[in-house]
C-alpha cells in the first residue's frame, strides 16, 4: 500500500478547494472540478483537440496512483495531455496516436526541445525563406481563402520543409514547430482586428466544412489579414514555454494502439498507470474536425466527403464503429492493457456517454464492461461518472448530428484480478512546481506580447 502526505504549503490554492468551481461533479466528489479551469502547464494550451479531457484530470490520476519514477501510459495521447503532465510531475511516460495532428502534439510535449534550439531553428528558417526565390505553389482553393497571399507563401515553405522527412522522422524542433504552428493555423479575431491566428476570423477549436468556410466569408465580406507567420509562431513558442519543462523525456509512438499495447516496446507488467480516452463512439471525426491542420501536416483534401485525404484517414482511423466493432475494438485494448500493467497497476480509461437523437443515452462504458469484462484479468476498481455541463463540453458545437456526446464521462478505473491498488490520498496536492519556470527569453516575449495587447 502507498501512504501519501498531502503537502499545501506550497499549493497553488492558499486553501485547497472542496467544493466545484466549473460546474462539474463526479460521483466521488468534486476532485478535478474543485481546481481552477485554468490549471496545469502553459504547454498544455499549444493546440485545441476533440475529446480532450483537462489537465487537472489527469494530474489526478497521477498523483493518485503513482510516484515520480513510475510508468504512466496513454495508448490514445490525442493532444498529449498525460505525456506532458506526467513529465513535468517527474513521471516517465510512453504514449501513442495513429491521428498525424496527435501524434505531432503528443511527441511535442513528451519531449519536447529546449527554449533556445527551437528559437533558433525557427530563425534559420526564416533566413532561408527570405533568401528563398522559389514561387508559390498551387494550394487547393479551400486552404487558399483562408490566408493572405504572403502568409500563405510563408506557410507553404515550412509545408514544404517539414515534408522533407516523413512524419515519424521529424525531430524534436520540427515537431515542437509543427505542433505550435498547427495551435495558430486558424481562429478568432480581436475586436480591435489583430489577431494571434494566421486565417480570416473562424473558430479555433475545430474547421468547420470548406463549404460553410466559404459561405461564411461571402456573407461576412472577411478579409485575411497579413500576417508574418515566424512572428506569430514566436509568439506562441513564448506562451507555451513559460513554465519549466523538466522531466524524463518521454517517447511517442505512431501506431495502431493494440499493436502498440501488444508489441515488444511495451514490457509486460511494467506500467503502474494506463491514462487515456479511447476514441468517441460515432460522435467525432477527427480528420475533418481538422482538415486544416492536417493540410499542414501533408493531408490533403480532408475536408472533402469525397476527398483522398477524408478517405484514407477513415479507413486509418475507422471512424464509422458500430458497437458490435466498437466492443471488439476496446477488448483487444483492455486485454493489451492487462498485458502491459504492473501488479499494482491502475487503468483510468475514459469514456464519454453518447445520445443519437431520438433515442436514449447509451451508458456506454458502463454496458461496455458488463459485456467484455469476462474475457479480460482485469477488476473494476470503480466507475467514476464525470458529469460537466453539455455547455461546456468541446462537442457541444456538433449539434444534432449523427452521434452526439453527452453531459457525462465516465472512467473505468481498472486493475488486475487479485493484486491490490495503492489507496487515494484524501486530498490530492495541487500544487505546480514547474509554474512561471520557463526560460527568461520566454518570459520577456510573453511581456511584451501582452503589453501590446
Amino acid at each position: 500500500m502507498i501512504s501519501r502526505e498531502t503537502n499545501f504549503s506550497n499549493a497553488f490554492f492558499e486553501i485547497p478547494e472542496s467544493e466545484s468551481i466549473d460546474g462539474g461533479t463526479t460521483t466521488s466528489g468534486p476532485l478535478w472540478h474543485s481546481a481552477n479551469t485554468r490549471w496545469g502547464h502553459s504547454m498544455h494550451t499549444m493546440c485545441s483537440y476533440h475529446g480532450m479531457f483537462p489537465a487537472k484530470l489527469a494530474h489526478y490520476f497521477i498523483q493518485a496512483y503513482t510516484e515520480p519514477g513510475d510508468l504512466v501510459v496513454d495508448p490514445f495521447s490525442g493532444r498529449g495531455t498525460v505525456a506532458l503532465q506526467a513529465r513535468v510531475e517527474q513521471r516517465r511516460t510512453i504514449c501513442n496516436d495513429l491521428n498525424p495532428l496527435a501524434y505531432t502534439l503528443s511527441s511535442a510535449k513528451a519531449a519536447p526541445p529546449t527554449w533556445a534550439s527551437v528559437m533558433e531553428h525557427v530563425a534559420d528558417l526564416e533566413d532561408q525563406f527570405s533568401q528563398s526565390t522559389t514561387s508559390a505553389e498551387p494550394v487547393s482553393p479551400d486552404i487558399q481563402m483562408l490566408y493572405h497571399p504572403h502568409t500563405l507563401k510563408q506557410l507553404c515553405y515550412l509545408r514544404n520543409h517539414l515534408h522533407t522527412r516523413p512524419i515519424a522522422k521529424w525531430d524534436a524542433a520540427d515537431l515542437m514547430l509543427a505542433g505550435a504552428l498547427a495551435g495558430i493555423m486558424h481562429g478568432s479575431h480581436r475586436r480591435d482586428g489583430t489577431s494571434q491566428y494566421l486565417s480570416i476570423s473562424m473558430p479555433n477549436t475545430f474547421s468547420m466544412s470548406p463549404t460553410y468556410v466559404a459561405k461564411f466569408i461571402a456573407e461576412k465580406k472577411l478579409i485575411a489579414p497579413r500576417q508574418d507567420v515566424f512572428e506569430r509562431i514566436r509568439d506562441k513558442l513564448a506562451r507555451l514555454y513559460v513554465d519549466a519543462t523538466d522531466g524524463p523525456e518521454g517517447l511517442t509512438y505512431f501506431d495502431d494502439a493494440s499493436a502498440f499495447l501488444d508489441d515488444e516496446r511495451m514490457e509486460p507488467r511494467s506500467v503502474s498507470l494506463v491514462l487515456t480516452s479511447p476514441p468517441y463512439l460515432q460522435v467525432v471525426n477527427y480528420g475533418t474536425a481538422n482538415w486544416i491542420r492536417l493540410w499542414l501536416l501533408g493531408v490533403d483534401e480532408v475536408g472533402r466527403e469525397r476527398g483522398a485525404g477524408r478517405r484514407s484517414l477513415d479507413m486509418l482511423l475507422d471512424h464509422r464503429h458500430t458497437y458490435s466493432s466498437y466492443k471488439t475494438f476496446m477488448r483487444g485494448i483492455l486485454r493489451g492493457i492487462e498485458r502491459v500493467l504492473a501488479p499494482n497497476g491502475v487503468a483510468a480509461v475514459v469514456i464519454g456517454d453518447v445520445t443519437q437523437p431520438g433515442k436514449d443515452r447509451v451508458p456506454l462504458a458502463q454496458r461496455l464492461w458488463e459485456d467484455v469484462s469476462d474475457d479480460t484479468g482485469l477488476r473494476l476498481v470503480t466507475l467514476i461518472e464525470d458529469h460537466l455541463p453539455i455547455e461546456s463540453k468541446v462537442s457541444r458545437i456538433w449539434g444534432e448530428t449523427k452521434g452526439q456526446a453527452t453531459d457525462k464521462d465516465c472512467i473505468l478505473v481498472l486493475a488486475r484480478i487479485g493484486e491490490d491498488v495503492p489507496e487515494i490520498a484524501r486530498s490530492i496536492d495541487w500544487d505546480e512546481p514547474y509554474r512561471d519556470g520557463g526560460p527568461d527569453a520566454a518570459h520577456t516575449r510573453l511581456k511584451s506580447i501582452r503589453s501590446a495587447d
